[in-house]
């Protein structure tokens, strides 16, 4: 242990040699002590020092800390985790008034707090994670009006958890994840979670990550789940950030998620059995590792940080996600070429749908023509969409999608010509092009139209703005036929 004279007292002083009791420490500010296993707390220990500001003690297996540690009255940040043998805290915790954060993390055999930790109306921030021994939310945390951040991970289903959780409408971060639910009744008591979550309309970050799993593997139908999480959410307009990874039995979203509209986070890695994720437009980050299971992704490219010119787009997001159907919004977002490399397409084996779409009349960061040319998809893609592109051709590789079956391009009004590698693609059956006026033209000549020949299904629409025309050709006798 060093000492310390009083005008070096904001120093951070150490002590690995197992004790806490010094006749020179009574200005020290910060005490930092790991490894307390070998560290002799007296019943005096913290008598000296009482000008403490942050205090830090890890692992130990004492049972009892001394009563001692409630003079510290200055204190504002006690850190006590890894104590594996605490079961209680000192009668007069209460004393602490300046305290504003504590963690309590494992502390896995520590059965109740005192009912005088009601009495720390400063406390902000309470992390009482891996406290397995807790039986229930402790009734203290309720009379805690400046509550913003509350940790509970890897805690006991305990019964009336929503009620408890319901009434701390401070709360602005919420961690409830991987609770240890091994039996009936207390997957019971987690399903009453619903009913205090959706009261929190303050919460800004909710980490659920497999919290629900011991309700979901029980329902008897998927539409259950999606209701129970959409119970779970409804209703939570300033949430930012949302963990729902390793949700192994979540098989879908529910659409409320779409109405939070500041939500800007949502984690869905491990949930290996999730299909479909829609269209969320707020979002800027989306965690899509090992959704092995996934069939169609709605993705909007969005700036990480719209106040950073150096920013990148969160499109890169994509290079984890090998789903059957991909649809990606907003690509005037996209800030390089080598952002639209890092996805690899090409590699998605599973992808057999794929639509592209820009913005109309939106600002671009990167020349849409060189965009697309990054974009190559794999060789077994079925069906490509191409929407509000703005070059006037299109990129060469579409000669290598040999499985193609249907082309869609739309709103593509300086498009003014298709590739002759189209004559290659045997497998096309449809083609059609909705508001391409350009192109329109072009296919009026009759060599363009030998050139298509092969495609059993064409069709050629203009907007509803415009004189509403749509010819479409007859399949069996190749004549163009206007529809009504």
């Amino acid at each position: 242990m060093k000492r310390f004279s009083k005008n070096l007292s904001y120093r951070l002083a150490t002590s690995p040699h197992g004790k806490l009791d010094h006749m020179y420490d009574m200005y020290l500010r910060s005490l930092h002590c790991v490894g307390c296993s070998k560290v002799e707390f007296k019943d005096d220990s913290f008598s000296r020092k009482k000008y403490l500001r942050v205090l830090e003690l890890k692992e130990s297996s004492v049972q009892k800390l001394p009563d001692s540690i409630c003079q510290l009255r200055h204190l504002g940040y006690l850190k006590i985790s890894e104590f594996t043998g605490l079961i209680t805290l000192p009668e007069s915790f209460g004393l602490l008034k300046n305290l504003f954060h504590i963690d309590l993390s494992g502390c896995s055999r520590l059965a109740a707090l005192p009912e005088s930790f009601g009495d720390l109306i400063n406390l902000i921030h309470v992390n009482l994670s891996r406290c397995h021994g807790l039986a229930q939310l402790p009734e203290p945390l309720q009379k805690l009006g400046k509550l913003v951040h509350l940790d509970l991970s890897f805690w006991s289903c305990f019964e009336g958890i929503g009620e408890r959780l319901g009434d701390l409408i401070t709360l602005e971060h919420l961690n409830v994840s991987n609770p240890c639910c091994h039996l009936a009744q207390q997957r019971i008591h987690l399903q009453g979670l619903k009913d205090g979550l959706c009261k929190l309309t303050n919460l800004r970050y909710l980490n659920l990550s497999a919290c629900l799993n011991p309700i979901f593997y029980y329902h008897q139908s998927q539409e259950d789940s999606l209701k129970f999480l959409g119970e779970c959410v409804s209703g939570l307009s300033s949430l930012e950030h949302l963990d729902l990874s390793h949700h192994t039995f979540l098989f879908g979203l529910p659409a409320s998620l779409g109405e939070l509209n500041k939500l800007k986070t949502l984690n869905l890695s491990g949930c290996i059995r999730l299909k479909k994720v829609g269209e969320m437009k707020s979002l800027k980050f989306m965690n899509l590792r090992k959704c092995r299971g996934l069939e169609s992704c709605e993705f909007v490219v969005r700036i990480v940080d719209d106040d950073d010119v150096y920013s990148s787009s969160n499109i890169v997001q994509l290079e984890e996600v090998n789903c059957q159907e991909l649809q990606i919004s907003c690509l005037e977002k996209v800030k390089s070429k080598e952002e639209a490399q890092r996805i690899n397409l090409a590699e998605k084996q599973n992808l057999e749908k794929l639509k592209f779409s820009w913005t109309l009349d939106s600002v671009r960061r990167v020349e849409d023509s060189a965009l697309l040319r990054e974009f190559v998809p794999p060789p077994n893609l079925q069906c490509l969409e191409v929407n509000g592109y703005t070059g006037s051709n299109l990129p060469e590789y579409l000669d290598e999608l040999t499985s193609l079956q249907e082309l869609k391009i739309v709103h593509c009004k300086h498009l003014n010509s298709l590739p002759d590698v189209l004559q290659k693609l045997t497998s096309l059956k449809n083609l059609c092009v909705f508001d391409c006026p350009e192109l329109e033209k072009w296919y009026e000549v009759e060599e363009n139209k030998k050139m298509l020949a092969h495609i059993p299904n064409k069709s050629y629409e203009k907007p509803a703005s415009t004189s509403r025309q749509v010819i479409v050709e007859d399949e069996t006798s190749g004549n163009e036929v206007e529809a009504a």
